[in-house]
């Protein structure tokens, strides 16, 4: 079977590879994720997952301003998703990727969301504007 390929635009610059984190509702890093990288939420449908070292998969970011802070911070102690795919990056989310070397992507020709599972293999590489999924 033949990778899938996603064209999109680059947020922040990077290319990394892992296991997708696949969520169908926005993420809130301020009060919906710990300082372990650990999704908190009561709500939310990942409650009790890692985002450490995934790349996450996501329509957009949900809070306040702070949540840029912490995203910052979860990347500052290696407890960040080590990439984002996200429908529709914001400014505060633009501004965490880039201060805490994310590499990120949206703006995609196909749904992320649609196109990734979790668990898949995925591959971003922001020089190409690429995602791969094995």
């Amino acid at each position: 079977m033949r990778p899938k390929i996603i064209k999109g635009r680059v947020i922040s610059k990077g290319t990394v590879s892992g296991e997708a984190l696949l969520s169908e509702d926005a993420i809130s890093f301020s009060g919906g994720v710990d300082l372990d990288g650990v999704i908190v939420e009561n709500q939310h449908p990942l409650k009790g997952q890692s985002l450490t070292g995934k790349i996450l998969v996501f329509p957009a970011l949900k809070g306040s301003a702070a949540g840029m802070w912490m995203l910052y911070r979860l990347a500052l102690k290696g407890k960040a998703p080590i990439g984002l795919v996200v429908r529709e990056a914001d400014a505060i989310l633009t501004a965490a990727a880039i201060f805490g070397e994310i590499p990120t992507m949206d703006h995609f020709d196909q749904d992320p969301l649609t196109c990734i599972k979790n668990g898949d293999a995925v591959r971003v590489d922001t020089a190409k504007g690429t995602i791969t999924v094995e």
